[in-house]
This record gives C-alpha cells, sequence and structure tokens, in this order.
C-alpha cells in the first residue's frame, strides 16, 4: 500500500559559508527560533567554471542545514544573507529546497502539524 504524499509545510535551508563560519551560522539561527540544525564539512567538487561563477576559490566550506516553516522561508533567508554578509565575494551562499514526495511518516517523526 502506498503512502499517501502530501506538500511539506517546511523547506530545507542549506548555508554554504568560508570553513569555520559554520558555528556562526548555527547560532544566528539558533537566536532565530531554529533550534535543530545538521552542521558539516563540505569539499568542493564542482568544476571550475561553476566555482568561479559561485565565487567558491576555497575548497573547504562549512555546511549548515535545517528545516524553516515555509511561511518563514524568505525573511530567514534574508536576514541570513545580510547577517552574514554573503553578498560579498566568496563568502558563500543561502538556499532553499522544498522536499518532493514527503510522506505523512515524515511529518509525525519531525513532529510538524499539517
Amino acid at each position: 500500500m502506498r503512502k499517501k504524499k502530501i506538500k511539506p509545510p517546511f523547506e530545507i535551508m542549506i548555508i554554504i559559508v568560508n570553513y569555520g563560519e559554520g558555528d556562526k551560522v548555527v547560532e544566528l539561527l539558533k537566536n532565530n527560533n531554529i533550534p535543530l540544525t545538521l552542521q558539516m564539512q563540505g569539499r568542493g567538487t564542482a568544476e571550475s567554471e561553476v566555482a568561479d561563477i559561485f565565487g567558491f576559490g576555497v575548497v573547504e566550506r562549512d555546511v549548515v542545514a535545517c528545516f524553516v516553516e515555509e511561511e518563514r522561508s524568505r525573511a530567514l533567508v534574508e536576514m541570513v544573507y545580510t547577517d552574514l554578509k554573503l553578498d560579498m565575494e566568496h563568502t558563500g551562499l543561502v538556499f532553499t529546497i522544498q522536499p518532493s514526495g514527503a510522506t505523512m511518516d515524515l511529518i509525525k517523526t519531525l513532529k510538524i502539524e499539517v
């Protein structure tokens, strides 16, 4: 029997910053009521042309991921972009993705009301 798929009421925010800046990102998110984050070290694998477009001269990065409510998503992206000064060259990027095919089990596990 197939699980009923729904559009989840959250997005996944990904923030990629210079190595060593991840703790600052996590603290910023916690101060904005995003207590659950996943921080990991990233290593660049993009081709040189792609790296140049995003200003990634350094291959090691901190990557932070978190769940954000869909209605807060845009404001949080703008706040992170501004507070971390991601408009400056070679500082990083922030974006959100909406998970597709989230099942009711995932929603229940995350304790999100639908």
